[in-house]
């Protein structure tokens, strides 16, 4: 571990509630864990994340609190039936909260916009952290919020890239700022805000049989068609990442409390992995440090036999910040081949990638014709 890291007290890191997890992360001494139980309604659906009781929650916060590190509970679900805005909807919220007090927990990070206010109002001794689902990725958005008097704003990882924008937010407001920055997601996704709402109702399609997801599909269609996408995604190299704290961002959170396998401790090793990365400044394949990039099981769940995937070559990207950080990123990728040109050089596909999309296709096809619960074929392409 480097003496006096700059990312000591900075870091914002999941947990899969394995026991084993909390030690193994000490040495880093991150400002925050974060996490919660998979019946609430967040952007992980609770069929992807690892199984937790309330009792076992208070056990580890409680251990977080001796560690000096301050837990934050997920409640960022964007959507949903109206039911904060009912007497009981909002009992609910507010006993959650209550619990939350507790327990010692730090605080909780929302989407939802009168949520926002609601904890505000009744809780002024929780953080209230503004998830990256509320996309703030502007000046005007971000003073909003930092009115309100939250704590931090995560903000939209899609202005990772957005340098000066960054800059101006940060002069504009006084709460913490925060970069999420292992997202493998594609960059400004035009399913994005859809794909947060099925997300924040997936309970109700998980309990009616009929869950899948759509938008995860689509992803991987793309990404697999054009390896230009795992250039553009908004993510940070580990090696880049003091261009951002000298900015200002405060906090710098890695996503992936979704589990990875079977049983709570399926990704213990790979959160740390991360997280030694980045602490480290160094990684070799910068695609294993991602979430979104892991290829989608097939429609009855079962994983995919097909290999494939994608090696962005890390050490191969000195000087790729730059273009973003001078200001010179218009947005207009259908025009721009500067992610394109450095994909030539960084990115190295593994595996049969046409026959990668083709699945794809196949199961979005399906979806279309709806087919996927009855287990009826698709009818061979001509």
């Amino acid at each position: 571990m480097t003496t006096g890291n700059r990312l000591t007290g900075k870091m914002m890191i999941p947990t899969n509630w394995d026991p084993a997890l909390l030690p193994k992360l000490r040495k880093f001494q991150p400002k925050y864990v974060y996490g919660s139980l998979p019946s609430e309604a967040t952007l992980r659906n609770s069929a992807n994340l690892p199984s937790v009781t309330e009792d076992l929650i208070e056990d580890q916060v409680e251990q977080m609190n001796e560690m000096g590190i301050g837990f934050i509970y997920v409640m960022n679900a964007t959507t949903g039936p109206n039911s904060e805005l009912s007497e009981q909807g909002r009992f609910a919220i507010m006993q959650r909260c209550e619990w939350l007090r507790g327990i010692g927990a730090r605080g909780v990070v929302l989407a939802n916009p009168f949520l926002v206010e609601l904890v505000r109002h009744w809780y002024p001794d929780l953080e209230v952290h503004v998830s990256v689902l509320a996309e703030v990725n502007s000046v005007n958005l971000a003073v909003h919020y930092d009115r309100l008097g939250v704590a931090l704003i995560h903000l939209a990882p899609d202005v990772n890239r957005m340098v000066p924008v960054l800059r101006d937010i940060r002069k504009a407001v006084k709460c913490q700022l925060s970069v999420l920055v292992n997202e493998g997601c594609v960059f400004e996704c035009p399913l994005r805000r859809y794909h947060a709402g099925v997300m924040s109702n997936a309970q109700v399609s998980i309990e009616g049989g009929y869950h899948t997801d759509f938008c995860y599909y689509s992803c991987s269609q793309w990404k697999g068609a054009r390896t230009e996408e795992y250039l553009r995604a908004p993510w940070i190299r580990p090696q880049d990442i003091d261009a951002y704290l000298d900015m200002g961002m405060e906090v710098v959170k890695i996503a992936g409390r979704e589990k990875m396998g079977d049983g709570p401790a399926s990704h213990t090793d790979w959160i740390v992995q991360v997280t030694q990365a980045y602490f480290d400044r160094d990684v070799e394949d910068m695609a294993q440090m991602l979430v979104a990039m892991e290829p989608p099981n097939l429609l009855d769940g079962t994983p995919a036999t097909q290999s494939y995937r994608v090696r962005v070559k890390a050490r191969e990207l000195d000087g790729f910040l730059k273009f973003f950080t001078d200001g010179h990123c218009s947005r207009h990728c259908n025009t721009c081949k500067y992610c394109g040109n450095w994909a030539d050089r960084a990115a190295e596909v593994v595996g049969d990638r046409p026959g990668y999309v083709a699945r794809m296709d196949d199961i979005k096809e399906r979806l279309m014709i709806g087919d996927f619960r009855t287990g009826r074929a698709v009818a061979q392409r001509g």
